[in-house]
């Protein structure tokens, strides 16, 4: 039987270590992982560097360990939309919701993730891209399955998949929260322009395939 002792050891040290991975996500966030030294992050927690290297081996292990939370939290919450028996189309539709939603608590984990991901590399770079893969997966499948029993038009779903990551993955860079629109407005805002679109029905003057319908003539040219 552990000892009172070793218990309160083991639970020290496991709130050091959250704590190093809050201070590395703050400072991360706010100042880039380039910026961020391992000695801001030890004078933000109170500890020494040395504290730091009992836990993590490097900064880059402290990034990896920030990512693969984020992450995690990501696709266990993508994966919950996808489980029971809804239709299909509000699968995704819930999926996107959810997946924007995140934004509101895990702002500063969604950039670090787009924009410190690339200072990882080997073996750690190769798990993150794994994840990535796997939140792409999520969404490709369900547009297949939509489009295979023709409940989406004919797109091309590697430009349709990405193309909703796009939107969503680049929410943490503009969206603010005190503005007009709360995540949750916002969220089913961008639904209804991904899922109906810009242009009203029966508007004269959409461009279909063969775009641009017309060439630019060139003033002064031949």
């Amino acid at each position: 039987m552990e000892s009172v002792g070793t218990q309160l050891k083991t639970e020290k040290t496991v709130t050091v270590r959250q704590q190093i991975i809050d201070a590395a996500t703050e400072l991360f966030y706010e100042n880039g992982f380039e910026k961020a030294s391992l000695r801001d992050i030890a004078r933000k927690v109170g500890v020494t560097q040395a504290a730091i290297y009992y836990h993590f081996r490097n900064k880059e292990e402290i990034l990896y360990t920030i990512i693969e939370i984020h992450s995690n939290e990501l696709i266990l919450a993508l994966r919950s939309c996808l489980s029971g028996n809804a239709d299909s189309l509000e699968k995704l539709r819930n999926t996107i919701f959810q997946h924007m939603s995140l934004i509101k608590t895990s702002r500063k984990g969604a950039k670090i993730i787009i924009e410190d991901k690339r200072f990882l590399s080997g073996e750690l770079y190769r798990l993150v891209r794994e994840k990535e893969k796997t939140v792409y997966n999520l969404y490709r499948i369900q547009l297949e399955e939509l489009q295979k029993n023709m409940r989406i038009n004919d797109f091309d779903l590697t430009a349709a998949t990405f193309g909703i990551l796009g939107m969503i993955n680049w929410l943490y860079h503009w969206y603010r929260p005190e503005k007009r629109l709360s995540i949750e407005q916002l969220a089913k805002e961008l639904i209804n322009i991904l899922f109906f679109g810009f242009v009203r029905k029966g508007v004269e003057g959409v461009i279909h395939e063969g775009y641009p319908a017309n060439k630019i003539e060139q003033k002064g040219g031949n």
